[in-house]
């Protein structure tokens, strides 16, 4: 719990370096933010061209595609550009972990934290989508936070994990950046879960995404509020929760060694 109420008690700081680190992606930039979402949109695009007028693919029951995979699409790209910006937190920061009383524990959550702010940008622009296709918008939508709180839990794992792992090993970053396009792949986004043989189909539970995909999906897109099985959900949250001890201790074990290494 120490590293959990370090994060708390330097939720000031947090903010702070959110702040320097959304507006350091931009200086000396002709487009400023706007280049954030050029990436993705234009990623999206490309994606919903080729396979709703190339294969000519429709979502699981007739709905829009464009819908279905978008809505996949958006908690994804959260999860890996902050994913990967956490794995290269502490190496960056070199000079804080060296000239300050910083705790490092803290600079793994920035990324995740800025993450979120393109993150909601994003939604607002999704929402508009939802209001263009005529999907009724009520309350019951917010459900949408469980999920969001889902990937958040599933990223500080990684994070502390990861970014402590990449201050002795530089080539974890190049891992993590193959291991995420694999993992693109392996979580139903540009595919429904239905092409699975049902033999086969457990497997994806195993896979923390899948959980993440189809609630963002269940939440804003069905014309219900759809929930995940309680399996995929338990399953979901036993994987997090060992991510998330793993993360902690090793993050807390290599911390003292975290000024010589760099």
């Amino acid at each position: 719990m120490d590293m959990l109420l370090s994060v708390f008690r330097s939720r000031f700081l947090i903010a702070a370096l959110t702040r320097r680190d959304l507006q350091s992606r931009y200086i000396g930039t002709l487009g400023g933010s706007l280049w954030t979402f050029v990436h993705p949109l234009l990623l999206i695009g490309v994606f919903y061209v080729v396979f709703s007028f190339g294969f000519k693919a429709k979502g699981p029951g007739g709905s829009p595609f464009a819908l279905w995979f978008v809505c996949g699409m958006v908690p994804w790209l959260f999860f890996s550009e902050a994913l990967q910006a956490a794995t290269g937190s502490i190496t960056r920061s070199a000079s804080l972990i060296k000239k300050t009383t910083l705790p490092p524990e803290i600079l793994p959550i920035v990324p995740i934290v800025s993450g979120l702010v393109n993150h909601g940008i994003f939604l607002v622009i999704f929402l508009g989508m939802l209001v263009w296709f005529r999907v009724d918008l009520g309350l019951a939508r917010l459900s949408l936070v469980w999920f969001l709180f889902s990937l958040c839990s599933l990223l500080i794992g990684l994070s502390w994990l990861l970014a402590a792992l990449q201050v002795f090993y530089r080539d974890i970053s190049h891992v993590v950046t193959a291991v995420l396009n694999l993992w693109f792949w392996a979580t139903p986004i540009v595919w429904s879960s239905d092409m699975i043989a049902s033999q086969y189909r457990g497997l994806l539970l195993l896979n923390p995404m899948y959980y993440v995909v189809e609630g963002y999906r269940g939440s804003l897109i069905d014309s219900q509020i759809r929930w995940p099985e309680s399996t995929q959900a338990i399953t979901f949250w036993c994987v997090v929760f060992i991510v998330l001890a793993v993360g902690m201790t090793v993050f807390k074990r290599l911390k003292p060694e975290f000024v010589d290494a760099l």
